[in-house]
C-alpha cells in the first residue's frame, strides 16, 4: 500500500518535472505541464497509475496550500487603493461573463447546474500567469497594469463568495441559504476573533523561533480547514479564512515564503491528480472547449472594454486589459474540482473547464506578448469606425508652439522632470497615452496631448518641428511598438531642429544613440551612481546629515504629477 502511494507520488512528481520542463521551453506556464503529466500517465493514458485516488488523497494539501497562501496575499488596503474603475470593472466583468457564459452552456446543450458551474468558472482569469507575464514584461506599473490588477483582486474577492455557496447550490431554497450564510459568517467571526485577541500574543511568544512560527501557522490552517468541514463548507474555504485572518501579521511574508515551497509541491500533485481525471470523451467535447475558449476572449473585451471606456481610461487600457485576462484560471479547476466532489457535476464538465484553461492559457500566452501590437490595431478600428481612444474632456491633441519643450513620456522620470523644469520654463508639452496623467497635467495647466508615441506620423501633425528641445523619457521597454532610436531616426530624418534627448539603458546603447545624432542620453544608472559617490565621498556625519534634512525637506515640496 505504501509502495504504492510512494510510486504514484514519485511517478506524478516526475513526469509533471518533465512536462512543465516542455511547458517552460515553449513560453508557456508549468501548469499546463501538470496537467498533462497527468493525462499522459493517468488510467485515461498510458495508465501507468490505475489508482488516482492514491495522489487525490494527498493533493488536497495542496488545495489547502494554495488557498491558504491566497488568503494571506490578500491585502484589504491594496484592495481598496484598486480604485472605483477596477472595481466596477471587474463586478461587471464576472457578472456578464458569468451570465454569457451560462446562456452559451444552455445553448450548447449542457444541464442547468452544468451551465451556472461552466458560466461561473469561465469568468475568472487566471492571477499566476498574469502577474509572472506583466511582471516579466515590466508592465505591473503602468496603467492597464494596474487596472488588470485591480480587476484580479476583485476576482479573488468574488471567489471567497463562490466558494461559500457552493455546498448549498444543490437546494437554494430560503431556509438552507440563511442557515448557510449565519454559518459563514460565524466561521468568519470566529476566525478573526482568535486572530485578534488569541493568536498574536500565541505568534509573540515563538517570534523568535522561525520554525514554530510555520507551524503554528500551520496548525491554525488545519483548525480552520476542520471548521469549514464540520460548518458544511470546503478546506480550500477554511484555508482561505485562516489566510486572510492572519494576513495582517507582521509574520505574514515569512510564512508566505516558507510554505510556498510547500505549496509548490503539493499544488503540482493536485493538477497532475486533475489531470488524471480529464477525459476527452467525443470530439463534441473538443469543439465545446474550443468555443467556449473563443468565448472567454470574446467576453473579455466585451465586459471590459466599454466599462474602461465608461469610466474614462481609454480604449487603448481597456483593450490590454481585456487582452492580458484572457484566459480562464487555476480557482475554476478548483471550484470544478470542489464541485465534482459535491456530485453538483460530472468529470466530463470538470475535463471540458480544464480544457479551455489548457487553451486559453496557451493562448493568452502569446496574445500578452503582442498585446501593445493587438491594442493598436484595436484603436485604430475604433478610430475609423469613429470611436474615440480617449474620453478626456478637452481635445485630445494641442499643436506644439514655437520654442516649447516636448517631452514623450510621463511616467516617473517624466513626473520627476515636469515637476524640475516647469518653474523655470512654462511651455512645456507632455505626450502620453494615459488618460489619468494627461488629466493630471491638464489641471495643472501643462499643456498634455494623448498620442501613442510609437505612431511617428502623429508626432508630426501636432507639430514637433516647432519644438526645442524633444525629450523622450522613456526606456525602450516601455515603448511598445518603437524605440529610442528608432524614435531619433525618425526626428532626424525629418529635419527637425529641435535638441534632442534619448535615453539608453547601457553604454553601449548610448554611444550608438550619440552615433544617430542624439544631442544627449539620459542614463539612470551613471545619474543614480553619481550622485550616490557624491554623497559617500563626503566621509563624514554633519554632511550626511545636512544633506539628509534639506533632501526630505524638497521631497515634502514636491507634487509630482504620479504620486
Amino acid at each position: 500500500m505504501h509502495s504504492s502511494i510512494l510510486f504514484a507520488i514519485g511517478l506524478s512528481i516526475v513526469a509533471a518535472s518533465v512536462l512543465a520542463y516542455f511547458a517552460q521551453f515553449l513560453r508557456q506556464p508549468p501548469l499546463l505541464g501538470y496537467i498533462a503529466a497527468g493525462m499522459i500517465i493517468g488510467p485515461h493514458g498510458l495508465g501507468l497509475i490505475e489508482r488516482q485516488e492514491d495522489v487525490t488523497a494527498i493533493s488536497e494539501l495542496g488545495l489547502a496550500f494554495l488557498l491558504f497562501i491566497v488568503g494571506l496575499e490578500i491585502d484589504v488596503k491594496k484592495f481598496v487603493r484598486s480604485g472605483t474603475a477596477s472595481s466596477v470593472i471587474g463586478v461587471v466583468q464576472v457578472a456578464l461573463c458569468s451570465l454569457l457564459g451560462y446562456a452559451l452552456a444552455l445553448w450548447l446543450g449542457y444541464k442547468q447546474l452544468d451551465a451556472v458551474y461552466i458560466g461561473v468558472t469561465l469568468s475568472f482569469s487566471s492571477t499566476m500567469i498574469v502577474v509572472k507575464l506583466l511582471s516579466d514584461r515590466g508592465e505591473l506599473d503602468t496603467l492597464p497594469g494596474r487596472v488588470t490588477l485591480g480587476i484580479l483582486l476583485v476576482q479573488d474577492a468574488l471567489a471567497i463568495f463562490v466558494l461559500a455557496g457552493q455546498s448549498n447550490i444543490n437546494d437554494p431554497s430560503f431556509g438552507p441559504v440563511v442557515v448557510s450564510i449565519i454559518l459563514g459568517l460565524g466561521l468568519v467571526l470566529v476566525s478573526f476573533l482568535v486572530s485578534r485577541y488569541a493568536l498574536p500574543a500565541a505568534f509573540q511568544r515563538v517570534a523568535r523561533n522561525p520554525e514554530m512560527v510555520l507551524v503554528l501557522s500551520i496548525a491554525w490552517c488545519f483548525v480552520m480547514c476542520w471548521l469549514a468541514l464540520e460548518a458544511g463548507f470546503s478546506i480550500a474555504m477554511g484555508a482561505l479564512i485562516a489566510g486572510v485572518s492572519i494576513s495582517t501579521f507582521p509574520y505574514s511574508h515569512d510564512v508566505i515564503a516558507k510554505i510556498r515551497s510547500l505549496r509548490d509541491f503539493f499544488v503540482t500533485l493536485f493538477f497532475v491528480s486533475l489531470g488524471m481525471q480529464i477525459l476527452l470523451s467525443s470530439v463534441g467535447m473538443v469543439i465545446s472547449g474550443f468555443l467556449l475558449s473563443a468565448f472567454i476572449i470574446g467576453s473579455r473585451i466585451a465586459s471590459i472594454l466599454p466599462v474602461s471606456m465608461f469610466m474614462r481610461l481609454g480604449s487603448r487600457a481597456g483593450i490590454l486589459s481585456s487582452l492580458n485576462l484572457s484566459q480562464s484560471s487555476e480557482f475554476s479547476l478548483v471550484i470544478a474540482s470542489l464541485g465534482l466532489s459535491y456530485g453538483h457535476i460530472t468529470p466530463e464538465i470538470v475535463s471540458l473547464i480544464a480544457l479551455t484553461l489548457v487553451i486559453t492559457s496557451t493562448a493568452s500566452t502569446y496574445m500578452i506578448m503582442s498585446s501593445h501590437v493587438l491594442a493598436r490595431l484595436g484603436v485604430r478600428l475604433m478610430e475609423q469606425i469613429g470611436i474615440r481612444s480617449s474620453h478626456l474632456q478637452d481635445e485630445d491633441v494641442y499643436e506644439t508652439r514655437e520654442g516649447e519643450i516636448v517631452i514623450l513620456g510621463c511616467h516617473r522620470v517624466g513626473s520627476g522632470l515636469v515637476e524640475a523644469i516647469r518653474p523655470e520654463w512654462p511651455l512645456v508639452h507632455v505626450l502620453d497615452f494615459n488618460p489619468e496623467v494627461l488629466e493630471r497635467l491638464r489641471a495643472r495647466g501643462i499643456a498634455a496631448s494623448y498620442i501613442d508615441i510609437s505612431h511617428f506620423d502623429a508626432l508630426e501633425e501636432m507639430g514637433i518641428h516647432r519644438a526645442s528641445i524633444v525629450i523622450c523619457t522613456l526606456p525602450d521597454d516601455y515603448l511598445r511598438g518603437t524605440s529610442n532610436e528608432a524614435l531619433l531616426k525618425y526626428l532626424k530624418a525629418r529635419k527637425v531642429r529641435a535638441k534632442i534627448i534619448v535615453y539608453a539603458n547601457s553604454v553601449k546603447d548610448a554611444l550608438r544613440l550619440y552615433e544617430e545624432g542624439a544631442d544627449h542620453v539620459i542614463l539612470p544608472h551613471i545619474l543614480t551612481g553619481e550622485q550616490i559617490a557624491a554623497l559617500v565621498l563626503l566621509r563624514n556625519d554633519r554632511g550626511f546629515r545636512r544633506i539628509r534634512t534639506s533632501t526630505i525637506k524638497e521631497l515634502k515640496n514636491r507634487n509630482e504629477v504620479l504620486p
